[in-house]
């Protein structure tokens, strides 16, 4: 189930990627790359948990300094910091695991090779949209809001009343993202290193809009000729 998820979900940027690459395949770049992101208030004023992202970027030059790209990433913790029922730890409710893929089309613009130390450096920014699906492995949902048990004012144990929210296993939402970074080119061979700083928007998670940022860094392959 999981190697299907992750399949379907990096599918569509880089068949376009590929597709493109069929159109102009002077220049191309891979970027592996690993960073962190800060998600806040995505739910019923809670935040999620702050957590490490790893992924891949593959893009090809449509002249001189336009770029597509193809984006799939991995978030291991895409939960809540605490649980929404604060009783649940309490009668051995625990937070299930919840996984994210996140996948982008994007658009960049590089802005020309520049000597910077020795080195050749290409500023550049970006922008483009995509999805970003949950994956539990271990049920069809969790709950973000209400659910589970609490105590009431005499002491007895009852179903928790609060309205809840629930994101269900392979639940996708629209994302947009945006920002820019840094390649250093050719530091050996075809290997550089890229710095990669961006801003992702989620306009409705559930009834709230929210944004992070999302820092990467990694090597960089590129070959061909612009």
């Amino acid at each position: 189930m999981t190697s299907k998820l992750i399949a379907r979900c990096a599918l569509i940027p880089f068949l376009w990627t590929v597709f493109t690459a069929t159109l102009s395949a002077e220049h191309v770049e891979i970027y592996p790359n690993a960073g962190f992101v800060w998600p806040r208030h995505m739910a019923n004023g809670q935040n999620f948990k702050d957590q490490a992202i790893w992924g891949v970027k593959g893009g090809v030059f449509l002249n001189s300094n336009m770029q597509i790209e193809g984006s799939f990433e991995y978030l291991n913790h895409f939960q809540l910091r605490e649980p929404p029922n604060p009783f649940d730890p309490v009668f051995g409710v625990v937070q299930l695991a919840v996984r994210g893929f996140l996948y982008d089309a994007n658009l960049t613009y590089n802005f020309g090779e520049r000597q910077f130390a020795g080195e050749h450096i290409t500023p550049f920014l970006a922008a483009g949209a995509g999805g970003l699906t949950s994956h539990i492995p271990d049920a069809p949902f969790v709950f973000i809001q209400g659910g589970g048990t609490v105590i009431n004012a005499a002491g007895a144990v009852v179903p928790n009343l609060v309205p809840s929210k629930i994101v269900d296993s392979g639940a996708t939402f629209f994302t947009v993202n945006y920002g820019g970074g840094i390649k250093f080119l050719h530091v050996v061979g075809p290997m550089g290193f890229r710095v990669d700083v961006r801003g992702r928007t989620i306009p409705n998670f559930l009834g709230h809009t929210t944004t992070w940022v999302e820092p990467t860094a990694g090597l960089t392959f590129s070959w061909g000729e612009r």
